[in-house]
């Protein structure tokens, strides 16, 4: 089976709105972290292994139902959180289910923040970029309300990992639910490759940046906080991806 794409495939749907679906969703996501581990912990886990993170603001690009926000906040008590997207389901699941003061979540479109510019200590997008009908824009907007000195942290899938890992994932997704399952592929068919994505920065106008696959190291399951049975399933996940870190 051929699970590799030359060719981008841009999904029907820059949002997933129906409240149903995300609900599905979200639930995959605490079935997976009660029988294994928490996918939005891992992300914090490599934020904070990239970016020196004490204070201030943060702002969470397309949060969803604001896993990240809720998971980072237990690593550092003086931030406090601000997540946008564009899905009014997605937002109302985290106002329903995540409710902490520290966070806050706004109906908003990523390539039209109502934010004055350097408004934000960091800003953080998981897994969305894909999703962008403008991506350049998006950037653009990223980097208008980032505060000098601070970090742009983004992190999404890459269309040309290894067909092992995309697989391996696949059926990882297909065990907590057939619909989270369709939901990765086709995310995967609409992703970016490294490559790519070095040429939506410069379009942006960025110089300095850094774009790379995350490393799994020696002690990258102690770096974690993983368990020996999750190393495999853990490792692929991050394998899947790109990170990008720019500082203003």
């Amino acid at each position: 089976m051929n699970i590799n794409f030359k060719k981008r495939v841009p999904e029907k749907h820059q949002e997933m709105d129906d409240y149903n679906e995300i609900l599905t969703y979200y639930k995959a996501h605490q079935i997976l972290k009660k029988k294994h581990w928490d996918i939005y912990n891992l992300i914090s886990k490599n934020i904070l292994n990239n970016i020196k993170i004490k204070e201030g603001k943060i702002l969470d690009v397309a949060c969803g139902y604001g896993g990240l926000m809720n998971s980072l906040k237990n690593y550092r008590k003086k931030l406090n959180f601000t997540g946008i997207d564009i899905s009014k389901s997605m937002i109302k699941v985290g106002k329903k289910y995540i409710s902490d003061k520290r966070i806050n979540f706004f109906l908003m479109a990523a390539d039209n923040m109502k934010f004055p510019s350097e408004s934000y200590d960091y800003v953080l997008c998981k897994d969305a970029f894909h999703h962008f009908k403008n991506p350049v824009k998006v950037l653009k907007e990223m980097f208008r309300v980032l505060k000098k000195g601070g970090y742009i942290y983004s992190i999404d899938l890459r269309r040309d990992a290894p067909e092992e890992v995309v697989y391996q994932i696949t059926q990882s997704a297909s065990q907590l639910n057939i619909e989270n399952a369709i939901l990765y592929w086709e995310s995967h068919k609409a992703s970016y490759t490294i490559k790519e994505m070095k040429k939506i920065i410069k379009k942006a106008g960025i110089k300095k940046y850094k774009i790379f696959t995350p490393k799994i190291g020696k002690n990258f399951l102690m770096d974690y906080n993983l368990k020996n049975e999750d190393y495999l399933l853990a490792s692929d996940y991050l394998k899947d991806k790109w990170v990008l870190i720019i500082k203003k």
